[in-house]
């Protein structure tokens, strides 16, 4: 079972309300429900396994906290609204101990899919977003620990 610590204060219905307002989205029902339970935080286990590597999640990203750093606001609009080579049809909401992130799918082929983009590979498609896991449940229920031999 993977447990959330450090998380942000909860978040309710209205809150979530507040944040599709502000950045002119709405949200998926399967996110929204992961927030109401944990606004953001680092999952333990940590590590997604997949195809001999292991994508560790170090936070997931909080909301409605108005706190400096990383929020899930100030990254969707820092990488959605703001840099033009950040793939379009993608939500953020979690990243690794290296800066990269895990996107949710918004895209009508791919809705709900959870994948990940390295920055290193921007300039190569074929390797920039990789695909995960079907959906955020299959995601979090697969984080693991560290695999050995990894």
């Amino acid at each position: 079972m993977v447990v959330f610590e450090d998380t942000a204060p909860p978040l309710s219905e209205l809150d979530i309300k507040r944040v599709e307002n502000r950045l002119g989205l709405r949200l998926p029902q399967d996110l929204k429900e992961h927030y109401l339970l944990h606004n953001g935080g680092t999952p333990h286990p940590q590590f997604f396994p997949k195809d001999g590597d292991a994508y560790d999640v170090y936070c997931f990203y909080s909301m409605n906290t108005g706190a400096k750093g990383e929020s899930f606001e100030r990254t969707y609009t820092m990488m959605v609204d703001q840099t033009p080579e950040f793939p379009r049809g993608y939500i953020p909401f979690a990243e690794d101990s290296g800066g990269d992130m895990f996107l949710y799918s918004v895209r009508p082929e791919s809705f709900g899919n959870i994948m990940f983009i390295s920055h290193e590979d921007y300039e190569d498609p074929d390797r920039y977003v990789v695909f995960l896991a079907p959906t955020l449940k299959e995601f979090i229920n697969s984080l693991t620990d560290l695999p050995e031999g990894l």
